[in-house]
C-alpha cells in the first residue's frame, strides 16, 4: 500500500499548468514539522518541505484555494521520478500525488485574527 497523510503549512500560493494530455495539474509547496528534544534537553524543530501535486478536478479547485500560509490536510501517494533539468543534469524527485485534500485553517490576517473563507471559494472543511 502507498498512502500518505500530510498535515502542514502551504509554502507558496498553488500554481497549475497544463499537462501534454489537455488536463490541469496544480502544486504547490507544504511544510510538515517534528518537534524534539536534544540530549541536553533544548526543544528542535526540524521541517520538511514536500511537493504535492493534484490531478483532475481538483486541480481546478486547489488552484482557486489553496494560499500559502494555509494549513491543509492532504492525502494520496508518493512518487519517486527522474527528470533531467535545463542545464542536462538529471535529477531525483519526489511528489506528493495527492487525491484528497481539506483546508485546516486560513491564514493570519494583517490585524493578528485567523482569516476565514471570506475571499475564499469553499470552505474550511471542503475536500477536494
Amino acid at each position: 500500500m502507498n498512502k500518505v497523510i500530510l498535515v502542514g503549512n502551504v509554502g507558496a500560493d498553488a500554481s497549475t499548468f497544463t499537462m501534454k494530455n489537455g488536463k490541469n495539474r496544480t502544486s504547490f509547496p507544504l511544510a510538515t514539522s517534528v518537534r524534539y528534544k536534544d540530549k541536553e534537553g533544548n526543544l528542535l524543530e526540524q521541517t520538511s518541505w514536500h511537493r504535492v501535486s493534484i490531478a483532475s478536478d481538483a486541480a481546478d479547485r486547489a488552484a482557486r484555494m489553496v494560499k500559502k500560509g494555509m494549513a491543509v490536510h492532504v492525502e494520496g501517494s508518493i512518487r519517486y521520478y527522474t527528470y533531467t533539468n535545463k542545464e542536462g543534469v538529471e535529477v531525483n524527485a519526489t511528489e506528493i500525488n495527492c487525491n484528497n485534500f481539506q483546508i485546516a485553517s486560513f491564514p493570519k490576517r494583517k490585524d493578528g485574527e485567523e482569516g476565514s473563507e471570506e475571499g475564499h471559494e469553499g470552505s474550511s472543511g471542503e475536500s477536494a
